[in-house]
């Protein structure tokens, strides 16, 4: 689904159940230029992303030819999504977001069907580093509702994000694509969960991105207090009452703790006998480094220790359950993008029929008042109204008698099928025959 930023917009066709032809004009004035962890690190990421987001986008909608844009930014990727006054006016609207947001290696577009196709595989979690990604949909909501409070959206960019929400929601309820952990945080959680309670005191040994994520997952998950254990910075705490111990108070850290986690860089183990004298034989303690910082002698004791291999077979079974889902929400997508088509298509009929009865309200009320003062200067009744019936029917078939003339002087039988279609012509000739 990727298109180098290289290539042109319109090099190849563009995705979905319908063939670019029939795509309606709204969603071919869609583009979207981004940058992802396919081609860039999280630290990439977070050097080209802006500290403004909605900024951003303002910046971009100031183009003369851009009507909306949403900025989506988050650790995995970098992503703006734009509509421009008319399909060809994308080009312009990609260099708008562009200039914004850098032209680093390994940036991509998107445009038309493909821009709808791709936001909603974002939504359903299928574009994520780790496939089914808990936090993006809720990521996708946000960086929308706060575009269109901010005026920068309101079109078809946000009918297709609400689009996307709903058909991310959808396939997380009812396929196993947001199924079991797949992070080392609750999975490691979970593994603490089964061995008892949920602790009251969780020590978290280790500074480093897994000893984080732990506490931040601790944290969020359990209303506990988090305790960090580091011989250096220690991770920030997601509790105000958590408290930042140094190693060599290891064994008064550990002591009286619902349940342990221990993730250092050590080349020795640090959890020893001597470390564990205070903490309770039924505490549940989960090694997350490796080489091991549980010490053989604790590992052969009552404790319960779960190993990082453990942790790490449970989180390649949710994966592998999550990967199982796959076919049945790219099915899902597939049916989304068709039934967005489609509303796309009945939005633009709808928008040209009010337009119609507003020119036709238009022309009616011209021609009543033009039959009003004649009326009230003592015209006769009946040559007025003839007048009007004759005068409204001229204003309402003046145009359309025109461009008819003009088809059928350029040969585009086109039109006047569709006048024959429209006006049911055919079909009056059979019922007077």
């Amino acid at each position: 689904m990727h298109v180098p930023d290289a290539a042109p917009p319109d090099a190849r066709p563009e995705p979905g159940p319908s063939p670019v032809a029939a795509v309606p004009k709204s969603v071919r004035r869609l583009a979207c230029y981004r940058l992802d962890h396919e081609t860039r690190s999280t630290e990439e990421l977070g050097a080209v992303a802006p500290d403004d987001p909605v900024a951003a986008a303002r910046r971009i909608a100031a183009h003369d030819r851009v009507t909306e844009a949403v900025v989506l930014s988050t650790c995995n990727r970098v992503e703006a999504y734009l509509s421009t006054r008319t399909p060809a006016d994308r080009d312009a609207g990609l260099d708008a977001a562009r200039e914004v947001l850098g032209d680093p290696d390994g940036a991509w577009t998107e445009t038309g069907l493909a821009v709808v196709d791709h936001l909603f595989r974002v939504a359903c979690g299928l574009e994520s580093a780790v496939i089914g990604e808990a936090h993006v949909l809720g990521q996708v909501r946000r960086a929308f509702e706060t575009a269109l409070d901010a005026d920068l959206a309101g079109g078809v960019v946000t009918r297709a994000a609400d689009a996307a929400v709903s058909v991310g929601r959808r396939c997380r309820d009812e396929t196993g694509i947001a199924e079991g952990t797949v992070g080392y945080g609750s999975a490691t959680c979970e593994a603490i969960a089964d061995e008892g309670d949920v602790p009251d005191r969780l020590v978290v040994v280790g500074a480093g991105e897994m000893a984080t994520e732990v506490a931040n997952a601790a944290g969020h998950r359990w209303d506990c207090r988090v305790d960090a254990v580091n011989r250096s910075a220690a991770p920030e705490l997601p509790t105000d009452d958590g408290r930042d111990w140094p190693l060599e108070a290891l064994e008064r850290a550990l002591a009286d703790a619902d349940a342990i986690v221990t993730a250092t860089g050590a080349p020795n183990p640090v959890v020893t006998t001597e470390a564990m004298r205070r903490v309770g034989p039924e505490t549940p303690v989960v090694d997350l480094a490796s080489p091991p910082d549980v010490a053989e002698a604790v590992r052969r004791s009552a404790v319960p220790v779960v190993a990082l291999d453990v942790i790490q077979r449970r989180i390649e079974a949710a994966v592998a359950d999550r990967r199982a889902a796959v076919p049945a929400v790219e099915d899902a997508v597939t049916d989304a993008v068709a039934a967005f088509v489609d509303r796309e298509r009945e939005n633009r009929a709808e928008d040209t029929l009010r337009e119609l009865h507003r020119a036709a309200a238009a022309i009616r009320e011209s021609e009543l008042e033009q039959a009003r003062t004649r009326l009230e200067n003592g015209a006769d009744p009946e040559i007025v109204l003839a007048d009007f019936a004759s005068a409204l029917t001229g204003s309402l078939l003046g145009t359309p008698t025109e461009r008819l003339r003009t088809a059928a002087r350029d040969g585009d039988d086109a039109v006047i099928d569709a006048t024959h279609r429209l006006f049911d012509l055919d079909g009056d000739r059979e019922r007077s025959e």
